[in-house]
């Protein structure tokens, strides 16, 4: 059991890289996210580190799109929830719908994580990436 904590920290580092982190005693550290409002061109990724439903979509992002970067925006921060709501009034979630986690990205959203959401995230990453880079037009 005491082995399966660094194999998860070692999962999420990648997640992490653009978010403000530490580790300290094999335990993730992370601070509020530093933009005052939620941007189009970055992938958000809502989650509390008490989720139970955000380990498997933490999994499946470190196992297939690591070079993502993609970094927690962890819910245990004031400022981050203050993004969260900007995220569900975004994409007009009603209140009754929402829970963890959340995964914003240009004019999509996953919210909670079921057999369907990995295609849809590569879906929505393909759609993503080419309003990211779109193709010169000439």
């Amino acid at each position: 059991m005491k082995h399966i904590l660094p194999i998860l920290i070692l999962c999420l580092v990648p997640f992490m890289a653009n978010a403000q982190q530490k580790i300290e005693n094999n335990r993730i550290i992370t601070e509020p996210a530093t933009e005052e409002h939620l941007s189009n061109d970055k992938i958000y990724f809502f989650a509390h580190s008490m989720c139970m439903n955000c380990k498997e979509p933490f999994m499946y992002l470190a196992q297939n799109h690591a070079d993502l970067n993609i970094p927690i925006t962890d819910m245990k921060f004031h400022h981050n929830f203050e993004l969260y709501k900007e995220c569900v009034k975004k994409f007009n979630i009603p209140n009754n719908e929402l829970r963890l986690p959340l995964i914003c990205m240009g004019d999509n959203y996953i919210m909670g994580w079921d057999e369907t959401a990995p295609e849809r995230f590569r879906e929505y990453l393909k759609i993503f990436q080419n309003k990211e880079h779109p193709a010169d037009v000439k």
